[in-house]
């Protein structure tokens, strides 16, 4: 249940940004609100990993900080900037649900990449995820 509701409150927090990152790249171009955000979310999640798990960031591997700096890098500053870029191109109703594309290739990377199992209920509501953005982005 807990589960449940964090996921649900990340979705109010991405759906939420969407919203100020439109409003804010009214002034602006993606790639100074790009670097302003990651400044802002660098901070905050820097001072809150050291806070709240500065033991277990020491007892890491090498090898966990390098995947860290891949997903790193293709999340935050590649990703924030082609987001961006596209809500500012066709705004957040068209961008946002494109974007919510995204469990499609958790899905499939996760099964190919992560050793995790497909069953019938992920992989209907993967396809039912990626159909109700198809129709959205879809209408005219």
């Amino acid at each position: 249940m807990l589960g449940a509701v964090l996921a649900l409150s990340a979705a109010l927090g991405f759906g939420s940004s969407a919203v100020f990152a439109r409003i804010g790249l009214q002034y602006m171009r993606p790639t100074t609100g790009t670097f302003i955000s990651l400044l802002v979310g660098i901070a905050i999640s820097l001072t809150l990993a050291v806070v709240f798990n500065f033991d277990d960031i020491l007892a890491l591997g090498g090898i966990a900080f390098a995947w860290f700096l891949v997903a790193g890098t293709l999340n935050f500053p590649l990703g924030r900037l082609l987001n961006f870029t596209s809500v500012n191109s066709i705004g957040v109703t068209r961008a946002a649900p494109i974007t919510g594309a995204s469990p499609l290739f958790a899905a499939v990377l996760g099964v190919t990449v992560g050793g995790e199992s497909m069953n019938l209920f992920i992989f209907a509501g993967t396809l039912t995820i990626i159909a109700g953005i198809a129709l959205i982005v879809g209408q005219k």
